[in-house]
């Protein structure tokens, strides 16, 4: 029988180099990849080189298709609406490139789940697309009409900025790890995927959504998309329990034949593990000083990611500027270190195939809500053309769940949020969507969440409708978060910190005014004060949590929450007369958000453009000091429509920016 399992079977064989392998085999279980291994004078191998020359991708001809991989794509080409189900190393992405390159729709968007997965793609599309007339990009210096041939690649936050001057119909939508319309509505970054998701329907020619794979998926029937699905993967694994993990890792980790991936849940649990059991190694690493200089001096020395990459360890979490995670990916995929230590943020950040994984904890990707991520996770071991087996470990204690987490996918069902109708009154999209779905509202689903009861009898309820709505659509907040807001400012607090609390939980207040203090401008300073606030806690993890906070916390989450701030008493102002808040909290809102932008960005008011190209920068990592003498050129010669790649142009082509060189290395 050919299946997946037989031809897990057959490939662990020719990994082994069993000569019992035959060209025939590898024909019957469609591993036309590994023909070359067995080829001969035959006339039969001759028909198979001929069938490969035939199924060349045209974006690479040194690549074929598989006989699977014919079939999804023929699927691509022939559905306006298309899901794919398969497995990580199937070659989903790839399918898309091929489709793009030959029949070159005019305006793509291809939505990613991480700032770091879209710098790779931009990377791969802009060599891959530029020739074809493409403009590749994910920021815009001015706002325009976008009608060109184009390819935005970013995240859903970037395209919810932009999605308004799509005034054309967009030829090709892409979601990649779609399987996250599926989450559960917490924050602003599952209401703007579901969002741009909903609005895009309509006004999109063809879309292709992929994921794992998975056995059912509910939620988009009325849709009416094309579900392809395969669990074709040319590669095998293996899971090992192991008794003593960590010995086994260290062990592991000093042999440096193969490439080592291993999983933490968290950069705490990393770090402790770290310092427990590998400090004291030391690994071959090919890495200038100078680049290792210029991150100790723009963070700090003791910061353990920066230590761990000096003895030949790479470390990848969430809280890390962007160039540093793309350092350590980039010499990891080279094979210039062989191990790398993660938490999550591997898992849809970026392409990182290796031979193992060892999971030492996992708590974030075992149980039944977070099977998709363990399988995406555990979809890294091995890969075509340079891993034909790859192995999982684990820990023997947790082998019951490990075994229990290795359920076929026939046993795993995806349901969308569009599912649940109070989950799409909680995003202010009801309307919307039923008029896309040309569906009646489920009148089986009781007491709805709407606004409107949120807001009678509340210190908000004569403002329209139509104007609460607007505001929720330009922040990315929910109708519940609001309600929290409106029902807080009754309390008449007397500080926006409150505000923080409430709807951001678990905010280090004390991490985040040490942060915006000018006071202490630089980074050693800041990391020296809040040090000596928290000296129960590891210095790297005091710079980890610095790092979060700059990068993360503050433009991500409290900025957004400071416009939302401002903007919701401008309209209560508006209809009212009066201010919904005191000034003092307005006065507090206006100046922690010009403490950032003084203090990171180099502007107390900045313009748009200026901001845009400037927050590129630091988003990157790239403190504004640095690029502060370049900015002009910058901004002179950058085009309208660019990404970190461009800026990247334009440095390497001025030979007065050799100094922001190092960052691009």
């Amino acid at each position: 029988m050919i299946n997946q399992k037989n031809r897990e079977e057959l490939i662990k064989l020719l990994d082994s180099s069993d000569e019992s392998v035959t060209l025939e085999d590898l024909f019957m279980f469609d591993l036309s990849p590994y023909y070359d291994e067995k080829k001969d004078e035959s006339f039969f191998s001759k028909q198979l080189e001929f069938i490969q020359e035939k199924n060349e991708l045209s974006h690479n001809t040194n690549i074929s298709f598989t006989s699977e991989q014919i079939r999804i794509y023929n699927g691509i080409v022939e559905s306006e609406r298309t899901i794919i189900s398969a497995p990580t190393s199937f070659g989903k992405t790839m399918l898309v490139k091929e489709y793009i390159f030959k029949y070159q729709p005019n305006i793509i968007v291809f939505i990613v789940p991480t700032n770091s997965l879209a710098d790779e793609l931009l990377e791969d599309f802009t060599t891959l697309f530029s020739d074809l007339g493409y403009t590749i990009f994910d920021s815009i210096k001015k706002v325009e009409t976008i009608s060109d041939k184009s390819i935005f690649i970013g995240t859903q936050e970037k395209y919810y900025k932009i999605l308004e001057h799509y005034i054309d119909k967009i030829d090709l939508f892409v979601i990649d790890e779609a399987y996250k319309l599926s989450d559960k509505i917490k924050g602003s970054r599952e209401v703007i995927l579901n969002r741009v998701f909903i609005d895009t329907i309509n006004i999109s020619k063809k879309i292709i959504l992929l994921m794992p794979l998975v056995n059912s998926i509910s939620g988009l029937d009325q849709l009416k998309f094309n579900i392809l699905k395969s669990d074709y993967a040319p590669v095998a694994k293996n899971f090992n329990s192991i008794e003593n993990l960590d010995q086994r890792i260290k062990e592991d980790i000093q042999n440096v034949e193969k490439n080592n991936l291993i999983y933490f849940s968290s950069p705490k649990i990393l770090e402790d593990f770290y310092i427990k059991n590998l400090k004291e190694i030391e690994l071959p690493i090919e890495i200038t000083d100078i680049w290792v200089k210029r991150v100790e001096d723009d963070f700090h020395p003791d910061w353990l990611p920066i230590q761990a990459l000096k003895i030949g360890i790479g470390v990848h979490y969430g809280p890390m500027p962007k160039f540093i995670q793309k350092k350590v990916i980039d010499l990891f995929n080279s094979s210039l270190i062989k191990n790398l230590l993660s938490t999550s943020s591997i898992i849809e950040g970026v392409n990182t195939p290796t031979k193992n994984i060892y999971i030492v904890s996992s708590r974030d990707i075992l149980g039944d809500k977070n099977l998709v991520k363990y399988k995406n996770l555990i979809g890294r071991a091995g890969r075509l053309g340079q891993h034909k087996v790859g192995n999982i470990y684990y820990d023997t204690k947790h082998k019951q769940q490990f075994e229990k987490a290795n359920i076929p996918y026939e046993q795993i069902d995806i349901v969308f949020v569009l599912e649940n109708s109070a989950e799409i009154i909680e995003i202010n999209r009801e309307d919307l969507f039923y008029k896309t779905a040309d569906i009646s509202k489920d009148s089986s689903n009781e007491n709805p969440i709407t606004p409107k009861p949120y807001l009678e009898h509340s210190n908000y309820e004569n403002i329209p409708q139509i104007e609460v709505s607007k505001l929720l659509n330009k922040h990315g907040f929910t109708v519940n978060q609001l309600k929290i807001f409106l029902d807080y400012a009754q309390t008449k607090p007397k500080y926006f910190l409150g505000f923080i609390g409430k709807i951001e939980h678990g905010i280090d207040v004390v991490c985040f005014n040490i942060a915006i203090n000018s006071r202490f401008s630089t980074f050693t300073q800041m990391v020296d004060e809040l040090a000596s606030k928290k000296s129960n806690i590891d210095i790297s993890q005091i710079i980890s949590s610095l790092i979060e906070m700059i990068y993360n916390i503050i433009p991500f989450k409290i900025i957004p929450l400071i416009n939302f701030t401002i903007d919701i008493n401008d309209l209560y102002n508006e209809y009212n007369g009066i201010n919904l808040l005191s000034d003092d909290i307005i006065k507090e809102a206006n100046r922690k958000k010009a403490q950032f932008y003084s203090k990171f960005i180099g502007i107390d008011n900045p313009k748009n453009e200026s901001l845009i190209i400037i927050n590129k920068l630091f988003e990157y990592g790239i403190p504004y000091q640095r690029v502060n003498p370049y900015l002009e050129i910058i901004t002179e010669k950058l085009p309208n429509k660019f990404s970190i790649y461009d800026i990247k142009k334009i440095i390497f082509a001025d030979e007065s920016m050799t100094d922001l060189r190092i960052y691009f290395e």
